[in-house]
C-alpha cells in the first residue's frame, strides 16, 4: 500500500487530506512544517512513495525540505501544495528539485487523485 507524506501547517488541511488519502486506502504520515516533515522521513525505516508539501509553512517551507531532502539523496516523487497558481511550473528550477506537479488549493481531489495515480502507479 502505498505511503503518502503529507505537510501543511493547517490542522484543517492535514486533517482533510489524511482523511479523504486513507479512505482512497494510502498509508498517510503528517507533519505541520517542513522541518518536521524532514524529522518524519529520517525517523522512518522507508522513505514514502510520495511527497505532498505545502509551499510556505512556518519554519521551514515545502520547497525547502525538499531542497534538503534532495541533497541528502531522497527521490520520492513530490507535488508542491499552494494557494496560488505557480508561475514557474515546469522551469529548471523545479526540474533540478525533482517537483513532480503542483496542486492548487482549494485542492481538487479528483486532480489530485489522478496525480497521485501516476506518481504511484495506483
Amino acid at each position: 500500500m502505498p505511503r503518502i507524506l503529507v505537510a501543511d501547517d493547517s490542522e484543517t488541511i492535514l486533517l482533510l487530506l489524511r482523511t479523504r488519502l486513507e479512505m482512497e486506502g494510502f498509508d498517510v504520515d503528517t507533519a505541520a512544517d517542513g522541518q518536521e516533515a524532514i524529522d518524519v522521513i529520517y525517523r522512518s525505516t522507508q522513505a514514502p512513495d510520495l511527497l505532498l508539501l505545502d509551499a510556505m509553512m512556518p519554519r521551514k517551507s515545502g520547497l525547502d525540505a525538499l531542497r534538503e531532502l534532495r541533497a541528502v539523496g531522497l527521490q520520492t516523487p513530490a507535488l508542491i501544495v499552494s494557494a496560488h497558481a505557480e508561475s514557474g511550473q515546469g522551469d529548471d528550477a523545479d526540474a533540478a528539485l525533482g517537483i513532480s506537479g503542483y496542486i492548487t488549493k482549494p485542492i481538487d481531489f479528483e486532480q489530485l487523485f489522478v496525480r497521485i495515480a501516476e506518481l504511484t502507479g495506483r
